[in-house]
């Protein structure tokens, strides 16, 4: 047996060079914590420790002849003629004895987890809220990675889970280093948040000489609504009152700005509100659409509205009122199926405090960490606790300290 170590900075890094190294048949036997010596302990991230084997020498087995190789594959043949027949008669003593006359039998279900530990873990993803298919997925690929001695190793499977859970979501906040002339817009159903998205995301790219540009001038007060939010946080506002009015208006501030987009929510069962949206979505090339959708929505009612406002136009997802939920499980599996990327995760209506940019470290402990998020200290301010980072973002300029009183209702 090949045993070799690796001293990685996480599981992500270590198994690719595992399996470049050792093979596609090594198993991993242990990882640990391994903190860097001396002072620069006090400021680098510990990194990891794993311990992977192989089982590569075989020559003190005996080498298979010609002979016993056809008698291996006579004896694999009737094994296999045996096992088809005794499964044709279990599934013909169970279809006549639990079916009723005239009732088709159902399909066979996916394998239960392989395990105790895989199964115990199972049930978690599945009172997480995750849907399961992407449950199976993340319990048989992690199944198929560990051997069975790490499966029983509580603080290595656990490792390996939130691997796993990581490595199925993508991300995709503003990027800084991008060009200004930006168009982004937020489209989504009522009631989920998107007037005060918008403001909390200009004030956090207040030096990217933000612009809003609003077209919901159908639901009472949004017009007034937004003017006030862009005065306290001295962002410039403009309203567009048809497709070709944003039009233009885009083009005027599309060089050396960011432009946000606030639209009015529209239900998924609306078809002429969203068609409408549509036109106004057209008429503006070389955007960013991002889909938001309160957290605490059922999988199947997420999944209905992304279908209807057009899967193919959604560049983003966008969760608002974390706080208003016990898990992101259908999130995170709406996130999954779709593979579409997260961009900000939004809670209560403080601006410019309530917005963090999606990380996937940070959707995984909201998943799966077994704490509200609303529980959880958003912090403004970066700070590091034994090797782990708390990030929030600090607003460019500390113009707006305090919060901006935001009016409740259908924003």
């Amino acid at each position: 047996m090949q045993v070799k170590k690796f001293l990685v900075n996480d599981m992500s890094e270590a198994m690719p060079l595992i399996r470049a190294e050792l093979g596609p048949e090594a198993v991993i036997l242990h990882s640990e914590k391994a903190p860097e010596a001396g002072f620069r302990s006090w400021f680098a991230r510990p990194k990891l420790q794993v311990i992977a084997a192989v089982d590569q020498d075989q020559r003190d087995f005996p080498q298979p002849t010609s002979a016993t190789d056809r008698s291996i594959q006579a004896m694999q043949q009737e094994i296999s003629v045996l096992k088809a027949s005794l499964a044709r008669n279990s599934l013909s003593s169970r279809e006549s004895h639990s079916l009723s006359p005239g009732v088709s039998p159902l399909r066979p279900t996916e394998p239960a987890p392989r395990s105790a530990p895989l199964d115990d873990w199972y049930r978690r993803l599945l009172d997480c809220g995750l849907i399961e298919p992407v449950a199976q997925r993340l319990i048989q690929t992690t199944g198929e990675t560990l051997s069975r001695w790490a499966l029983d190793n509580s603080d290595l499977l656990g490792e390996q889970m939130r691997w796993q859970l990581s490595r199925q979501l993508s991300v995709a906040p503003f990027d800084f280093n991008a060009s200004y002339d930006a168009v982004h817009f937020l489209v989504g159903p009522t009631g989920v948040g998107k007037t005060t998205t918008v403001a909390k995301i200009a004030e956090y790219l207040s030096n990217r000489q933000p612009v809003i540009i609003t077209i919901d001038t159908f639901r009472i007060g949004a017009v007034p609504q937004i003017t006030t939010l862009g005065e306290l946080l001295g962002v410039q506002v403009e309203i567009a009152y048809s497709p070709q009015e944003l039009a233009h208006k885009v083009a005027g501030y599309r060089q050396g700005h960011i432009v946000l987009i606030d639209t009015p929510g529209r239900s998924p069962y609306a078809a002429d509100g969203l068609l409408e949206l549509g036109h106004y979505l057209a008429a503006v090339p070389d955007k960013t659409v991002h889909l938001a959708l309160a957290a605490g929505t059922k999988f199947e009612d997420m999944h209905h509205t992304l279908e209807a406002f057009g899967a193919e136009s959604i560049d983003n997802l966008l969760f608002t009122k974390i706080d208003e939920t016990e898990t992101l499980g259908a999130a995170y599996s709406l996130a999954c199926e779709t593979r579409l990327p997260l961009s900000y995760l939004t809670r209560g209506q403080r601006v410019p405090e309530d917005i963090e940019p999606a990380a996937v470290e940070r959707v995984v402990e909201f998943v799966i960490g077994g704490a509200e998020p609303s529980r959880r200290r958003l912090s403004i301010q970066t700070r590091r606790n034994g090797g782990t980072e708390d990030w929030k973002f600090q607003p460019s300029t500390p113009r707006i300290l305090q919060s901006v009183p935001v009016k409740t209702g259908d924003i």
